[in-house]
């Protein structure tokens, strides 16, 4: 009897044992046949009467289901009309035929090029036939009637772009928000971004999300935008104020919560005011009155980004472009934001940083970006700036020489190391204005002292600076001849990062043959890491520094909040295949 009662332990144990390991491979099974959505790029324009055309382009492929449908509720007074589906095919859009009534049920062939809207209790549901189970890219349009939301004190843009809870979250998004008249900037807007990891931005007169990492099933894109009142005078008028939004969106995330609801716009001007002419007076304990002479002094009669449209300089402008800061900054470029981008993509390009990943959590994990620093190699500094910037990040990785995310965070809540940090940019800048005047990029006074205008050398260079980065945007234009040196390539990769258009010319190495990228040495993968690592902590550790000295919540743009983003218009949960 009791070897029976072994015998029946042994089998009930050998069968839960193989339950679990079958559950595991059909797990792993079903996750073969998982929807990929590589990239999602977003596209709105706001119109004079406060609506919004919408365009949505999805590199997307689908394993299961016969449709791809998109929930968008908590739409308020909005509508949602006009919406269409069209695929590309090889390189021209084929339009969807549009339905006036969808039906869920039908199978995937007969839904096949077809599109059309459910209306739902809570809004809408915006539905596509994706035919085949192949990668495609479909592009979504559509109009959002009283898009702009017309509040008391302002005037607001508070939706929910991408929804959490997709079939497959896209791996990277961008969403770009211009007007039909007029431009957004700091001056007539602020902007915040919810739900992921990414940046938020004024650029070219347009606001600009982009992700950083891939979003997962978690995560899901929100912004909000404060409008100065009267830039858009039609919409939907809610009888409430900016800050009623404000605290519900604020709630769970990472911006300042001690935000004062009830500080009016004028208030928070006088303020902001008071806190810079504070900021200025600290500075100039730390580095001396030249500093704060010069603080808001820019470099004047160059030319700046935008100029030259369609005219192009095809050699690099300068080989030191470490000194170039300030140079790139008055000409509309990030100024030590990018030399600091390109110093990471150096040092990972030469293995003294090796992008891993590592995971966190103990029931359920989550991959987190890190660093490790190869104190093995003998690496040689080319400047001080160099060395003190890469001690930096020894220093916040700590004593397992592995940098994570957030260490940047916990190194800069020193004083000590913010005052570090911001005089390196300093001496950025400064070398930079000492270039200027080493090459005679600089007019002189009556009594010869350097002025900050450019003289005509310092024109042509802006210029060369220009046509350059429209050389590179343009990346169509670059071919095999062009870049046959592994020094060129590989400077012209670092002016990429400078001018943060990397992305473009990554595509464009992906078109060279494979020929030439074996002879050259050009891994395209690891290329792409080292891209993605350097935008990562570069922009990690300038967003930890200015979130350590100034308060996050003051709607300049920047790093999103992971977090809040609750009260928003439009979106919801779900969506994807089915």
């Amino acid at each position: 009897m009791r070897l029976m009662k072994i015998f029946k332990n042994y089998f009930k144990r050998f069968f839960i044992f193989s339950f679990i390991l079958l559950g595991l491979f059909v797990i792993r099974s079903n996750n073969s046949f998982a929807d990929t959505f590589y990239k999602n790029e977003i596209n709105v324009r706001i119109n004079k009467d406060g609506s919004a055309d919408i365009e949505s382009i999805m590199d997307f492929q689908a394993s299961k289901g016969t449709e791809y449908y998109i929930p968008i509720g908590n739409l308020g007074t909005s509508k949602i009309v006009n919406f269409k589906v069209s695929e590309i095919q090889n390189g021209k859009e084929i339009p969807y035929e549009s339905l006036e009534n969808w039906n869920t049920k039908k199978s995937r062939q007969e839904k096949s090029g077809k599109s059309g809207v459910l209306k739902t209790s809570n809004g809408y549901e915006l539905c596509f036939g994706f035919g085949e189970y192949q990668r495609k890219t479909f592009v979504l349009r559509y109009r959002v009637t009283n898009f702009i939301k017309l509040l008391n004190d302002s005037d607001m843009i508070f939706w929910k772009f991408v929804n959490d809870g997709l079939s497959a979250a896209p791996k990277e998004v961008k969403i770009t928000i211009s007007k039909e008249e007029g431009k957004f900037d700091n001056t007539n807007s602020k902007i915040w971004a919810f739900g992921n990891k990414g940046k938020i931005e004024f650029l070219d007169g347009d606001i600009v999300f982009n992700s950083l990492t891939g979003l997962t099933s978690s995560n899901y894109v929100t912004v909000l935008v404060q409008l100065n009142k009267g830039e858009i005078t039609s919409g939907e008028r809610i009888n409430k104020d900016f800050s009623y939004y404000q605290d519900m969106a604020f709630k769970g995330s990472s911006y300042d919560k001690n935000y004062k609801k009830n500080t009016s716009s004028k208030d928070r001007q006088r303020i902001s005011r008071l806190a810079i002419q504070f900021i200025i007076i600290l500075f100039a304990g730390m580095f001396g009155t030249s500093a704060v002479v010069s603080a808001n002094k820019k470099i004047k009669g160059g030319y700046k980004k935008g100029d030259f449209k369609g005219e192009y300089y095809r050699n690099i402008p300068e080989k030191e472009w470490w000194r170039l800061s300030f140079i790139l900054k008055c000409a509309g470029f990030d100024g030590a934001e990018s030399i600091i981008r390109a110093y990471f993509l150096k040092w990972i390009q030469a293995k003294l940083l090796i992008p891993m990943t590592e995971e966190k959590g103990f029931i359920f994990k989550k991959e987190i970006l890190s660093l490790k620093i190869n104190n093995k190699l003998e690496y040689d500094f080319e400047t001080t700036t160099e060395r003190k910037l890469f001690t930096m990040v020894v220093k916040a990785a700590r004593d397992d020489e592995i940098l994570q995310e957030n260490e940047f965070s916990n190194y800069l809540k020193k004083t000590s190391n913010q005052t570090s940090f911001k005089s390196l940019q300093e001496t950025l800048k400064q070398d930079s204005l000492s270039y200027a005047r080493e090459h005679n990029l600089l007019n002189t006074s009556d009594r010869g002292k350097w002025t900050y205008r450019y003289n005509e050398n310092g024109k042509k260079f802006t210029e060369n600076l220009i046509k350059y980065y429209n050389y590179l945007k343009d990346f169509s234009l670059l071919s095999e001849r062009e870049i046959s040196e592994i020094k060129v390539w590989k400077d012209l990769l670092i002016y990429a990062t400078l001018y943060d258009v990397a992305d473009e010319v990554e595509k464009q190495l992906k078109k060279l043959s494979p020929e030439f990228l074996e002879n050259y040495d050009v891994d395209i993968y690891s290329l792409h890491t080292a891209m993605i690592y350097s935008h990562v902590f570069s922009n990690n550790f300038l967003d930890a520094y200015s979130k350590s000295v100034q308060s996050s919540s003051g709607g300049g743009g920047g790093f999103t909040s992971i977090g809040g983003g609750g009260g928003s218009f439009g979106g919801g949960s779900g969506g994807g295949t089915r």
